[in-house]
């Protein structure tokens, strides 16, 4: 059993990468290298690079898996430029010889001024991706060099938000220092002030947020709608990423209701955080609730997430009886939707673990007819099939 869902998992990456659903990932800036420098230094960021080549195999499974990463998006967007650069193409080849880059793909943490700040090779699933993110940060942290300004008596605005940018760029909370200048301010909406509730808008759980939404009009008239938002929607997801971390479910709902009532995105949000929380706190029958509700009123006919859903289910719970009777369920639904060889090969793993060898056989040999209609491997149905023969015998 174990191999055949290690084969099941694998699939995905070797045969149809395409198929993994899409989120909403990393933005990735359009513009010239030294432009994406220009913008980093502007806005006092790091350019994270993604030095690759079209026939790496690692940088082609990055973009189908890990850069469209909702989380990822989240903490790349928020803390990076990011930039694509083909190291075959244009001024990727003269990058290429300036950095020293001989190995696919190279990741790139890199300041204004040009300097790489911290870079390694090799591709990156979503969380340790995120990790590398964090370590290029604190590569960079100058909040002790503002905190000696700050503790002098410097209440300038400028440098109390490069104070708090700092902090944020280290990983370290702004709260503090924000709601300490905050609260000596007669007058909030001074553009230097709306900069600083922005900014120092890290978590919903906090007075920050709701000076944010106060402010919203004004906010938006200074930056953007885009920006607002992006904001709204980040500090949601990091209170959700609190409530998992010390498994509060009040933390969870208040992340589910401030986005609610600040955002036009609160469905998928509820959703998923829902299904997420449930999965990673081990809680199967609101898991399936949540995943219920989620198949029933978002994903619906919709293969793409109907497979990540199955991937999810099957991943946290692949021992629970109910979870995979309804993860077989949608892994048909799926196939028969999608139509791709990669998801009979998933309905064909699912039924096998649900025990029910023949149909399994059957599902494969779809699978294989799919596959060879459209020129892809077929040796996986070949292996799963040979290892239910084996059960069966």
């Amino acid at each position: 059993m174990r191999n055949g869902f290690i084969l099941f998992i694998l699939c995905f990456f070797l045969i149809n990468e395409k198929s993994i659903i899409q989120a909403q990932g990393i933005e990735f800036f359009h513009g010239s290298f030294q432009e994406a420098l220009d913008k980093a230094q502007a806005e006092g960021k790091l350019v994270f690079m993604d030095a690759f080549t079209t026939w790496c195999g690692p940088c082609r499974r990055m973009a189908a898996n890990t850069f469209p990463d909702a989380s990822v998006g989240n903490f790349y967007n928020e803390n990076f430029i990011n930039l694509k650069v083909d190291m075959e193409k244009g001024e990727g080849r003269d990058l290429s010889l300036r950095y020293a880059i001989n190995s696919y793909p190279t990741l790139l943490y890199i300041d204004g001024q040009g300097k790489v700040v911290h870079r390694v090779s090799g591709g990156r699933a979503p969380e340790p991706f995120i990790e590398l993110g964090k370590e290029a940060l604190k590569k960079i942290d100058k909040s002790a060099d503002f905190a000696k300004l700050y503790d002098a008596g410097d209440r300038d605005p400028k440098t109390v938000l490069a104070y708090i940018k700092s902090l944020n760029n280290a990983g370290k909370s702004s709260l503090k220092i924000a709601n300490e200048y905050l609260a000596t301010q007669t007058d909030l909406g001074t553009p230097e002030n709306l900069e600083i509730i922005l900014e120092s808008t890290t978590e919903a759980d906090s007075r920050i947020f709701d000076l944010l939404v106060q402010n919203k009009e004004k906010i938006i008239l200074l930056k953007s709608k885009e920006v607002y938002d992006a904001k709204i929607y980040q500090s949601c997801h990091r209170t959700f990423a609190k409530s998992l971390e010390y498994r509060n479910e009040s933390l969870l709902k208040e992340a589910q209701t401030k986005i609610k009532h600040h955002s036009t995105k609160e469905k998928e949000f509820v959703f998923q955080t829902n299904m997420e929380y449930y999965a990673k706190t081990g809680d199967v029958d609101k898991y399936l609730v949540a995943a219920k509700t989620y198949a029933k009123k978002s994903a619906k006919n919709d293969a793409n997430k109907l497979t990540k859903l199955v991937e999810q289910s099957i991943g946290y719970f692949k021992t629970n009886k109910k979870v995979t009777t309804f993860a077989e369920s949608l892994a048909k639904k799926a196939a028969q939707n999608g139509g791709l060889p990669t998801q009979y090969l998933m309905y064909a793993n699912i039924l096998k673990l649900n025990g029910k060898h023949s149909d399994a056989i059957n599902a494969c040999k779809k699978g294989m007819e799919l596959a060879k209609e459209k020129n892809e491997p077929t040796h996986y149905f070949e292996q799963l099939m040979r290892e239910i023969e084996k059960i069966k015998a």
